[in-house]
């Protein structure tokens, strides 16, 4: 699936544009050789594997010459962390019984 997104002062606008809409609402533009006012955007998916930190945003970046989704992370504070550990203790309690 190829995504488009609007390029503003050389930074990403608004949100990526799926390919056949892109190609309705601007059939003039080759996608082959886009103007500066267009990038190709890759999606990346959020990272599954962060246990002790809390997701806040995705903003869009450049990555050479397309752009992607940054996905923003901070680290939890110690009631969090407690939380969280607590929850697997008692995930893997209920597993123990069954």
């Amino acid at each position: 699936m190829e995504l488009y997104i609007q390029i503003r002062n050389g930074k990403p606008f608004d949100h990526p544009i799926l390919d056949s809409n892109f190609k309705g609402a601007f059939p003039h533009i080759d996608t082959n050789n886009l103007p500066p006012e267009f990038a190709r955007f890759e999606r990346v998916t959020v990272p599954q594997d962060k246990k002790y930190e809390v997701y806040q945003e995705t903003t869009y970046e450049w990555l050479g010459d397309i752009v992607t989704d940054v996905h923003h992370f901070r680290p939890m504070n110690d009631e969090e962390r407690l939380a969280v550990d607590e929850q697997e203790a008692k995930e893997k309690e209920r597993a123990i019984a069954s």
